[in-house]
């Protein structure tokens, strides 16, 4: 059976246990998991190297699979999530996004966290 790759990982071979959510340092409510998120999906060719890894917590997690699915859906532009385009989270997914574009693996992004 393969990884549930939204259920995200605490532990990865090689690297310490997630314990903070590098996009934002003021969470409410108080987040009470950290996961390693790929930012090229493992689906789309992403390995699990420092250059590939941000650690998150389960809601960023969560609202960057979903922006990231939107700009699947959309050919790069953010539709469903136009209004926080300009946020960390979008960042993170925007650059996920242009891995995949670069990789040729756009077509293998998973529908995470999709509003859709």
């Amino acid at each position: 059976m393969g990884h549930d790759h939204m259920m995200g990982m605490e532990m990865l071979p090689g690297f310490p246990k997630a314990d903070h959510c590098q996009l934002y340092k003021l969470h409410r409510p108080a987040p009470l998991r950290f996961i390693w998120h790929h930012i090229l999906p493992q689906t789309c060719g992403g390995q699990s190297v420092d250059a590939n890894l941000s650690q998150l917590c389960d809601s960023c997690h969560y609202a960057v699979h979903a922006m990231l699915y939107d700009l699947k859906v959309h050919q790069g532009a953010f539709i469903s999530f136009s209004k926080y385009q300009k946020t960390p989270r979008a960042v993170l997914a925007y650059q996920g996004y242009e891995a995949a574009v670069a990789a040729g693996t756009v077509d293998k992004i998973p529908q995470e966290g999709s509003i859709e």
